[in-house]
C-alpha cells in the first residue's frame, strides 16, 4: 500500500492469516483501522474479521440456518444468529424501515426469511405481500408466523415466478450481500427490477470496495447504482445505519469466544452474550461518535419514468 493510499489522520495495518503465529487461532483475517482524534488524540482499533465457509451453497446454507431458527424457543423474528448485537441493529435498522411509505401498496421481500419483516407490514396496511425465498425450510417457518393472504414462493431469485411490474415496491433486507457469485447477483437484481414498477429499495452492506468471503460480500454504493441504472433505475435516496463499533465488538465476542465449529443460527456461548451486553452500552455510545459511511445501508432506488 502506497502512503498515498493512507487514511490523513490515521493509519492500516492488513495481518493476512499465518498458520505459523500462535495468535491465530481459525482462519480468518484481521484487518486493524486506528483512526486517531487529533484534537485529543486518543486512538480505537477496530477489528473485523472475515469467518471463510468452506463449500457454500445458499439453498443448503439457509436451509440449515432455519433449522436453528427453528429450536429457538422465542422468536423466529429473522434468519441469521440471535444476540445483543443482532436485537440491536435489528432495532436500528426498524427505525429507518418504519419510515418508509406502505399503505395501500403491493410489497414483494427478496429473501423473506422466517417472515419476520413481512409480519410488520401485515400490521401497515400494504395491498398485497408476497415473499420469496431460496429455502422451502424458511419459507415453512415463515407461513406459521404469516396470514394466509401473505403469499410466499420459494426461488433463488435468478427467475422469480411472477408478472412484470407487479409491484409498487420491492426490497431484500441483508440478502444480496450474502449472494457472492457476481453472475447470480445480476440475475437476481435483474429480477427484482423486472417485478417492480416503481421503487426497488436495498438494505445491504455497503464497503468502500468489495470485500468479504465466500458467503458475505460487501459492495460500494456506485456497484449497486451501476448495476441498477443497467435496469432503468436512479438512486434518489441513501442512508447508513451508524452500527460500525458495535458491528466489530460483536464479530471479536462471536470469534475468540465461541467453538470454531459453530455455524450461523446456532447458540453464542452464555460468556460471549454476556460481554456483548456488558459492552453494547458502551460501543452504542461510540457508534455515534465514530460515524462511518460503510455497514448497513438503505439504498432507494425510483423506476425512471
Amino acid at each position: 500500500m502506497s502512503e498515498s493510499t493512507l487514511p490523513r489522520q490515521g493509519f492500516f495495518i492488513y495481518m493476512p492469516f499465518d498458520p505459523s503465529n500462535p495468535f491465530y487461532t481459525s482462519n480468518f483475517s484481521l484487518e486493524i483501522d486506528v483512526k486517531i482524534d487529533w484534537f485529543k488524540q486518543l486512538c480505537m482499533i477496530f477489528v473485523t474479521m472475515d469467518h471463510k465457509i468452506d463449500d457454500y451453497t445458499p439453498e443448503k446454507y439457509w436451509s440449515e440456518v432455519a433449522e436453528q431458527v427453528n429450536l429457538r424457543k422465542v422468536g423466529n423474528v429473522v434468519a441469521g444468529d440471535d444476540e445483543p448485537y443482532y436485537i440491536y441493529k435489528r432495532e436500528k435498522f426498524l427505525n429507518l424501515f418504519h419510515q418508509l411509505s406502505f399503505s395501500g401498496k403491493s410489497i414483494m421481500e427478496l429473501g423473506s426469511g422466517p417472515g419476520g419483516n413481512l409480519a410488520l407490514l401485515e400490521e401497515k396496511g400494504a395491498r398485497r405481500l408476497v415473499g420469496v425465498d431460496i429455502s422451502q425450510k424458511m419459507i415453512d417457518l415463515a407461513r406459521r408466523r404469516l396470514k394466509p393472504s401473505t403469499e410466499l414462493y420459494k426461488s433463488d431469485g435468478k427467475i422469480v415466478p411472477l408478472e412484470d411490474a407487479l409491484f409498487d415496491m420491492v426490497y431484500s433486507v441483508t440478502v444480496l450481500q450474502h449472494i457472492t457469485d457476481e453472475l447470480m447477483l445480476k440475475s437476481v437484481t435483474s429480477e427484482m427490477a423486472r417485478v417492480s414498477r416503481d421503487e426497488v429499495i436495498l438494505f445491504e452492506r455497503i464497503e468502500k470496495t468489495i470485500k468479504g468471503h465466500e458467503s458475505n460480500c460487501g459492495r460500494p454504493v456506485d456497484y449497486y447504482d451501476s448495476l441498477f441504472s443497467e435496469y432503468g433505475f436512479t438512486l434518489n435516496h441513501k442512508k447508513t445505519i451508524q452500527i460500525g463499533v458495535s458491528r466489530r465488538m460483536s464479530a471479536i465476542t462471536r470469534q475468540w469466544m465461541n467453538s470454531s465449529s459453530r455455524k450461523e443460527g446456532q447458540p453464542l456461548s452464555p460468556f460471549s452474550i454476556g460481554v456483548q451486553r456488558f459492552l453494547l452500552p458502551i460501543t452504542k455510545i461510540m457508534d455515534g461518535i465514530f460515524p462511518t459511511n460503510t455497514d448497513l445501508t438503505m439504498l432507494r432506488f425510483s423506476k425512471n419514468k
